[in-house]
């Protein structure tokens, strides 16, 4: 019983303390296909997928998960996580009060031909 006992504080610790860190987080995860170059405008919980050179595809999509609203986005810096995709993922506009609290993301993809591409961004309080 004191084992079962300790085995519940221990993950009631891990649960609370684990996510309250990250509990204004907001996230953003994109996928889609990238010929050469793309760039994802993010403003509040929308994004759109533009192709600045190559061929466009037109299956990019976002999911968009944590607070509401422009949230985190307002405050934050954003960092952004490639998790698919042979070519160069960054950020080249953080949010600000200048441009409306928008965050820009290029995709670089300099090899031959499209590649598949999904990327995380995070928007820090």
């Amino acid at each position: 019983m004191k084992k079962l006992a300790l085995a519940f504080a221990i993950f009631g610790a891990i649960f609370v303390f684990g996510t309250s860190e990250n509990v204004n987080a907001q996230t953003m995860t994109w996928r889609g296909t990238v010929d050469d170059v793309v760039e994802v405008t993010i403003r509040g919980r929308r994004a759109d997928t533009e192709t600045v050179s190559g061929r466009q595809y037109r299956d990019g999509r976002a999911r968009f998960q944590g607070r509401g609203g422009r949230g985190s986005r307002d405050n934050g810096r954003a960092r952004v996580s490639k998790n698919e995709g042979r070519g160069k993922v960054r950020v080249v506009q953080q949010p600000s009060r200048r441009n409306n609290y928008t965050t820009i993301i290029r995709i670089d993809d300099s090899k031959g031909g499209a590649d598949r591409y999904n990327f995380t961004v995070e928007w820090d309080d």
